[in-house]
């Protein structure tokens, strides 16, 4: 099984950007009520100089309706809605996305693989299936294996091709004008290696940049509920492949 991923990520994943939006439009709506409110405050009030010289301040007073003062609730906003405690909604875009990304690093670097099982499946075998909910965009697994050259991974190739139990777990991809190979051969029971094939999975493939190495993980497409088995597309369409996998088809 040869997977191949020749898309190019020389950017942060764009999988966080609805995130980003998200907290931008949220502080875009907090600074102009918070502006509302300060240009009201900044407004000259009327000034009356009293006989005894002492300047005092001359209030309106609230208009009557059927003997009752009329509420002007509309501009009654409180301080904490001007300046809120959460200081996450003031974060800028940066802020923000370093946050993501930091979490997603520590995830990656942790190795983590929460909420998913192995499953067998009649006719594919083994395969994955998540225990909870994922919402779109959100790291699921990293497919974690050898990060090796293509002249290793060549002579791996053909090293593999001798012994017809083994099966091939090599992904193959291009990283900011490089071809990178990584070998999931050896079962080490990481999950990642165990997600089955589907043109129409559910989840997609993003390179992200740790520690100035490049690393495979595979990220929600959609929102994901409890049982569902874990799938993304293999992108192998070649007639050899499809000649002894037919399945790559589906």
């Amino acid at each position: 099984m040869f997977l191949n991923f020749n898309q190019n990520y020389n950017e942060p994943p764009k999988f966080i950007q609805h995130e980003i939006n998200d907290c931008e439009k949220r502080e875009q709506q907090q600074q102009q009520k918070c502006a509302t409110i300060m240009n009201t405050l900044k407004q000259p009030q009327k000034l009356v100089a009293a006989k005894s010289h002492v300047v005092k301040m001359q209030t309106h007073k609230p208009k009557l309706v059927n003997g009752r003062p009329l509420a002007t609730t509309n501009n009654n906003h409180t301080l904490k809605e001007c300046f809120p405690v959460r200081r996450s909604v003031r974060k800028t875009k940066t802020a923000v996305n370093e946050e993501i990304m930091r979490n997603l690093e520590r995830a990656i670097l942790e190795e983590r693989a929460e909420g998913l099982k192995v499953a067998h499946f009649e006719g594919k075998g083994r395969g994955v299936v998540a225990e909870r909910h994922f919402q779109r965009g959100e790291f699921v697994v990293e497919y974690i294996g050898d990060l090796i050259p293509l002249t290793e991974a060549s002579a791996r190739e053909k090293r593999y091709a001798l012994d017809e139990n083994a099966g091939c777990y090599m992904y193959y991809f291009r990283h900011q004008n490089q071809q990178y190979c990584i070998d999931a051969t050896a079962d080490t029971g990481k999950l990642g290696r165990l997600v089955n094939h589907s043109r129409n999975g559910n989840l997609i493939t993003k390179v992200v940049v740790v520690k100035q190495r490049p690393h495979l993980i595979l990220v929600a497409k959609d929102d994901i509920e409890p049982g569902e088995e874990l799938t993304y597309d293999y992108g192998d369409r070649s007639k050899e492949s499809l000649l002894h996998h037919p399945w790559l088809a589906f």
